[in-house]
């Protein structure tokens, strides 16, 4: 198993030294934005697109608190914006058949939708208002909290979920990796107490100069 496993690793080397400073195997084009964001683009030529929005904010962002907050800003940045309320979002998505999602990791929160080329200018523009102008309620963040900690106690069925907490709780004293992404249960308990300081997080790391869009397209 061990020298399987060293071939793997090694094949993965030889590919990743085959291009160095690549982060796909296909030609691309990266330019950095006036505002700082980051754009990536493979030069295909597609007829589906699935823009992907690579945030900073994950479970290393902690401010003030033990609570990892990225995982529900993860949730409630799928909430309202002024010009598209969450209605006409979803309205939208189902009218010309696409798909969205989002998730959060250790360093990185990634939105992603999968759609039409031709509906390319629809979805940017939607997008682009929830990152700027999103606008949940309290009672809104309150119901999107209770969601975390219904998937907390979800995952905590799993013994290897609990052993990932302890170890990760065990190993770091200071550090943001002490919490997983899912966070304490303590903390998850008192999120729906904390939509302010949620404001302030979306605010503080949903900016231009942590995100990276990335385009692709098939």
């Amino acid at each position: 198993m061990i020298p399987k496993l060293c071939l793997l690793l090694g094949c993965a080397a030889v590919a990743f030294g085959a291009q160095p400073g690549k982060i796909f195997p296909y030609d691309y084009s990266q330019e950095d934005l006036p505002n700082g964001c980051a754009s990536s683009r493979p030069t295909i030529t597609p007829t589906s697109w699935p823009p992907t929005s690579w945030c900073k904010p994950g479970r290393a962002m902690k401010w003030n608190r033990g609570t990892p907050a990225s995982r529900t800003s993860s949730n409630t940045s799928c909430s309202a914006a002024p010009e598209v309320p969450s209605e006409k979002y979803n309205q939208t998505l189902n009218r010309i058949g696409a798909a969205s999602n989002a998730s959060t990791d250790d360093d990185l929160t990634v939105f992603h939708t999968t759609f039409s080329k031709e509906d390319l200018d629809t979805v940017l523009a939607m997008e682009a208002d929830r990152f700027q102008h999103l606008k949940y309620t309290e009672p809104d963040f309150k119901t999107e909290s209770l969601a975390v900690l219904g998937e907390y106690n979800k995952n905590s069925a799993s013994p290897f979920s609990k052993l990932n907490e302890v170890l990760h709780d065990t190993a770091f004293d200071k550090h943001t990796y002490k919490h997983t992404t899912m966070g304490f249960l303590k903390d998850i308990q008192d999120m729906p107490n904390q939509y302010e300081y949620s404001l302030k997080f979306f605010d503080r790391y949903y900016r231009p100069e942590y995100t990276t869009i990335v385009v692709v397209g098939t």
